[in-house]
């Protein structure tokens, strides 16, 4: 079978309709992590007799979910607005979850792992199906992987146009990890089970693997740091640089996982020139206070939130 890439071995999985509504679903085996197994789903939208008038976008959903975050089983979301506002509309799915399959090392993925290969990879690809160097848009974990890939120089302005980061930070520790040994004995335990069960914890229809937890547990302990262990790299001072991509940060006010103030912390340290940040809350005009993911998925975003994403869009993806 003819690969539908030039860069690297690239699969059609899926085709459907669903009314006026096209999902063309990709598997990119990029080959660029040690595990050769590792193949990621990105899917590409469309509508029926329309083609986009505005570049490419590519979303990112965060822990223990899915696309479905972003496009429902009924064809409904932000990514079918933005699609209906003429954008190229591409949607990521992180290892394991959705239409990505597991790799054979699945539960010793790690951010880095996705910062380093697999973003790398999706853009390159989407860049050359779409001509277009895309717009990066994450929620919170999907956030700080693309965060991550900017400040690792992964997504540059030479391949990338801007990122909007919904949700997202890397500077709140939580409290229990202050407490000697909790960190390490969280990370044994995590690492015995080989991975977490979104459904069981009731935060998400997703898993997520030890290898990407242990992470995380680590990296807000009492000497983590946001960092790339293989490249000996800090992200932190790299982000407070100057870079050039452009970045909307997106906080909602009453966010419990990701609070406003760290998130609005976070977007202050870059060092980026071109720089919108909006809260969401009934202080700021917003018809009300909104929480971690009803700033996307939600009525009152539908009317309030997708609208000024666009509007920001509209002046960093190229038409």
């Amino acid at each position: 079978m003819k690969s539908s890439s030039e860069l690297f071995p690239v699969s059609l999985f899926r085709a459907e309709i669903l009314g006026e509504l096209s999902e063309d679903v990709y598997l990119v085996k990029h080959n660029r992590d040690p595990d050769r197994s590792v193949q990621i789903a990105v899917s590409h939208l469309g509508l029926t007799g329309r083609k986009p008038t505005r570049g490419a976008v590519v979303l990112l959903h965060g822990s223990f979910t899915n696309r479905g975050f972003w496009l429902s089983g009924k064809g409904e979301g932000m990514a079918r607005y933005l699609l209906e506002q003429g954008f190229d509309v591409w949607l990521m799915e992180q290892r394991g979850h959705g239409l990505s399959p597991r790799n054979q090392d699945y539960w010793r993925n790690t951010a880095e792992r996705y910062v380093l290969h697999d973003i790398p990879a999706i853009n390159a690809f989407v860049q050359e199906k779409s001509g277009h160097k895309p717009v990066w848009l994450g929620h919170s974990l999907g956030g700080v992987l693309i965060a991550s890939a900017v400040a690792a120089g992964e997504l540059n302005k030479d391949n990338c146009a801007g990122m909007a980061l919904l949700g997202t930070q890397v500077l709140r520790r939580p409290w229990y990890l202050w407490i000697p040994l909790v960190g390490m004995v969280l990370r044994m335990l995590v690492h015995r089970k080989r991975e977490l069960d979104g459904r069981a914890l009731k935060i998400g229809p997703e898993n997520e693997p030890a290898g990407l937890i242990n992470e995380y547990l680590a990296s807000h302990g009492w000497f983590g740091r946001w960092r790339l262990k293989t490249v000996g790299k800090k992200l932190l001072p790299v982000w407070k640089a100057f870079n050039t991509l452009p970045l909307l940060a997106v906080a909602a006010a009453a966010d419990e996982s990701d609070p406003a103030k760290y998130c609005l912390r976070f977007a202050r340290l870059y060092g980026g020139g071109s720089k919108d940040v909006i809260k969401l809350g009934t202080a700021d005009g917003f018809s009300r206070d909104y929480g971690h993911i009803d700033m996307v998925v939600s009525k009152d975003a539908a009317r309030e939130v997708w609208p000024l994403i666009s509007t920001w869009l509209c002046q960093h993806a190229g038409s």
